[in-house]
C-alpha cells in the first residue's frame, strides 16, 4: 500500500468516526428531549387527577 492509500484509508477512517459521533450526539440531544416531553406529561396527569377528600383512600389504578 502506497502513502496516498494509507492517507486516503485515514481519512475515511475520520470520517467515519466522526459521522457515527455526530449522530450519536444528535440521538442523545433526541432521547432527552423525548424525556422531557414525557416527564411533562406525567406532571399534568398528575395535576389533572382528582384529589380525593380528607379520610378516603384512592384505589382506582
Amino acid at each position: 500500500m502506497d502513502v496516498n492509500g494509507i492517507a486516503s484509508a485515514a481519512m475515511s477512517m475520520s470520517a467515519m468516526q466522526m459521522e457515527a459521533a455526530c449522530s450519536t450526539a444528535l440521538l442523545k440531544r433526541s432521547m432527552e428531549s423525548m424525556e422531557q416531553q414525557a416527564l411533562s406529561l406525567i406532571e399534568d396527569m398528575a395535576q389533572a387527577a382528582p384529589v380525593p377528600g380528607p379520610g378516603h383512600i384512592d384505589t382506582y389504578i
